[in-house]
């Protein structure tokens, strides 16, 4: 579970970051969780076959397919169960000497079985992946990802089997000039799957994402949101501080979100004293738990004041 430190100048600054993240799911480490960690099955392809055909155009036929040779004659030139393995999470530039200086791209496979349930939503959800990634399950494209050091994820509930999953990730940290690093860079461009890969579980309608911080100019008063995903978007919503002895309760409009706003009486944070609550945000169909804690922030002419 990650704590989070509510500080008042990020109100401005956060609805830009939601709105280009609308879809990701907030305190992946606070629900519940399958790790796909550990050795994946890779294919180095610096000239993208497994990508293009000839012409030089997406291929139907791709690396994605994980396709088998049905006879001899199949012309089927890679097989991800006899390929060299990379740890995940990890940069490739440090696991291979070969691959120190490479830029390009490298294709990544895991199996695994998953056994299905009733009332329940699957997402697979990466940390981060250096620096394009694109996404398949089981042969079918599920997204695709720019930017090397922000987690995304994507839904495969009605992809996934009970066995016999393979998800391919084809991961290209070619530098350009218009993406991060640019062309000529002072940092070390890394690739791969850096960060953690996994599975979540949530119920039908859940809690997607919430903000919630002091008010702006205040230190007595919570304010923030609630964003629900799902068909029951309209429903009852309870936010609680159980040390504080604090719950309110609020109700989702029928886009599923709700502004919240209320007094408490809290220990602010500070380096001396970090303190973080407990804070629940419980919806009819879901529960969230995260540690958050609460100071101001502010400037005065030329001082910034903590």
């Amino acid at each position: 579970m990650k704590a989070h430190i509510a500080l008042i100048f990020l109100l401005a600054v956060i609805p830009c970051v939601r709105a280009q993240q609308i879809d990701l799911i907030a305190n992946s480490d606070g629900r519940k969780t399958i790790s796909l960690d550990g050795q994946w099955r890779t294919i180095i392809d610096p000239y993208e076959t497994g990508y293009y055909d000839y012409r030089y155009q997406p291929s139907a036929n791709g690396y994605f397919q994980d396709a088998k040779p049905k006879s001899k004659s199949d012309l089927i030139e890679y097989d991800f169960d006899t390929s060299e393995s990379l740890k995940v999470p990890g940069d490739w530039n440090t696991q291979a000497e070969r691959l120190l200086f490479y830029e390009g791209t490298i294709w990544y496979k895991k199996s695994f079985d998953y056994q299905r349930k009733e009332n329940t939503r699957l997402f697979v959800y990466f940390g981060a992946a250096n620096y394009i990634a694109d996404v398949y399950l089981n042969g079918e494209k599920i997204g695709r990802h720019e930017g090397g050091f922000t987690p995304f994820n994507f839904e495969i509930t009605k992809l996934v089997r009970d066995t016999g999953n393979f998800l391919i990730v084809k991961v290209d940290n070619q530098r350009r000039r218009d993406a991060v690093p640019t062309l000529i860079t002072d940092w070390w461009n890394y690739g791969g799957l850096t960060r953690q890969v996994k599975l979540i579980e949530t119920p039908a309608t859940f809690v997607q994402d919430y903000f919630i911080q002091l008010q702006k100019g205040s230190r007595e008063r919570i304010s923030g949101w609630v964003k629900l995903n799902g068909n029951k978007l309209n429903q009852k919503v309870r936010v609680g501080f159980p040390e504080a002895r604090i719950s309110k309760s609020f109700t989702t409009d029928a886009n599923g979100l709700v502004q919240i706003t209320f007094d408490a009486d809290l220990t602010l944070w500070s380096s001396d004293s970090p303190k973080l609550y407990d804070v629940l945000i419980e919806a009819e169909t879901d529960q969230v738990q995260d540690e958050i804690g609460f100071r101001t922030i502010e400037t005065r002419g030329t001082e910034i004041l903590l």
